[in-house]
């Protein structure tokens, strides 16, 4: 998660981003196998934050890359036209999704007789109630766990035009501002986008996570132009101090007893769904951290890490390839245990599919574009 420019890295492409977006999608994919023997390991048990923001944070990083060059050049709808029809994809990958894990699990529920395994997804809706499961489908009301991270990165995609056209208009203090703004009335309002049919709330609500993104998004710019991004030691040793003691914090189990009732819960409690600022302060203070290692120059002179490379460039095939895997291993575990053979079998399995799948596309793609149009692409 390096975000300051260093001298070492190439201005074609920033390896530091692929390689913390791998890792995080194999740490999602490990993530959603709860219970198996390598969910342990994963940074969610050693701090406040998780995969999922390490993912939302790099996908502003990216989207910045790509994008954000058209609005500054006055190409806007040009832009904008590329994020909807990326978003359009991502939108399509979701109902397959959704679709895949609902046939696995519909095979898990053939061979067992059991009917729970719909409400382990809670996709009994859909099975139960199916005509307002397929509006629910279709307007991403319907949200089944561990299938909620590609509608928060839709609606945050489809937003980024306004903020392209705020940062190239106003400049980052604006952008920033509207968005910590908007960040705080979500929070203060309980502003949140609704489910359907179940009544409810989005897990991850994008009025609140928007602003990872937007921060991910003024550290893309800032990487792209060149700018060196400004960490004094105060800020330095402050960030690697709440990394530690989130550490200690969530590896001795402490939970105060206090409640601080005459503080906005979201300053003080760690929420998931809502980004409570804990859990925004740790993803950055984290990456404040991993900032000040040379990454680029330790990628770039090691072979043993390119997988994790290639897996990041080619998130969303390796996301929805690792999603459809954990949740047949979810179901494979409900019905044997989850021995710890089964979890070594299911984790390194899957890691090693997602691996094979990256290579093939970055094969295809470097059979397909030139060297240099294959360097620049995202």
């Amino acid at each position: 998660m390096t975000i300051a420019p260093q001298p070492e890295r190439s201005p074609s492409r920033v390896l530091t981003v692929d390689f913390w977006r791998g890792l995080a999608l194999l740490s999602i994919f490990v993530n959603h196998m709860p219970g198996n023997v390598f969910e342990h390991l994963t940074h969610k048990n050693f701090g406040f934050s998780d995969a999922t923001e390490v993912f939302v944070l790099l996908a502003g990083v990216a989207a910045a890359f790509v994008y954000l060059p058209l609005f500054r050049r006055g190409e806007a709808v040009s832009g904008t036209f590329r994020i909807v029809q990326r978003a359009f994809q991502l939108y399509m990958a979701q109902i397959v999704l959704i679709v895949l894990c609902a046939a696995v699990i519909a095979r898990s529920v053939a061979i067992t007789g059991d009917l729970r395994f719909y409400e382990m997804l809670h996709l009994d809706i859909l099975i139960n109630d199916t005509v307002p499961g397929l509006v629910g489908l279709a307007t991403l009301g319907l949200q089944p766990a561990y299938l909620n991270i590609l509608p928060l990165y839709i609606v945050l995609l489809l937003g980024a035009p306004a903020a392209f056209w705020l940062l190239s208009r106003h400049g980052p203090r604006t952008l920033l501002l509207a968005s910590a703004g908007l960040y705080v009335v979500a929070q203060l309002f309980w502003l949140n986008l609704s489910t359907f049919p179940a009544d409810g709330w989005w897990f991850l609500n994008p009025l609140c996570w928007q602003l990872l993104f937007v921060i991910g998004i003024l550290i893309g710019d800032a990487i792209a132009s060149g700018r060196t991004i400004s960490i004094t030691r105060p800020l330095r040793w402050s960030a690697a101090a709440y990394v530690a003691v989130a550490a200690v914090w969530i590896v001795s189990g402490f939970y105060p007893s206090w409640n601080p009732q005459w503080l906005p819960r979201f300053i003080w409690d760690f929420d998931k769904t809502n980004l409570y600022l804990p859990r925004l302060l740790h993803v950055l203070a984290l990456a404040c951290v991993l900032s000040l290692l040379p990454m680029e120059r330790w990628l770039r002179a090691s072979e043993v890490m390119k997988p994790l490379l290639i897996l990041g460039r080619h998130s969303l095939p390796v996301f929805c390839l690792g999603t459809v895997w954990a949740i047949a291993g979810q179901m494979i575990r409900t019905q044997t245990g989850g021995a710890l053979s089964i979890d070594v079998m299911l984790v390194t399995s899957g890691i090693l599919a997602q691996i094979i799948l990256a290579g093939v596309l970055e094969w295809h793609r470097s059979q397909r574009t030139s060297p240099a149009a294959s360097r620049r692409s995202l």
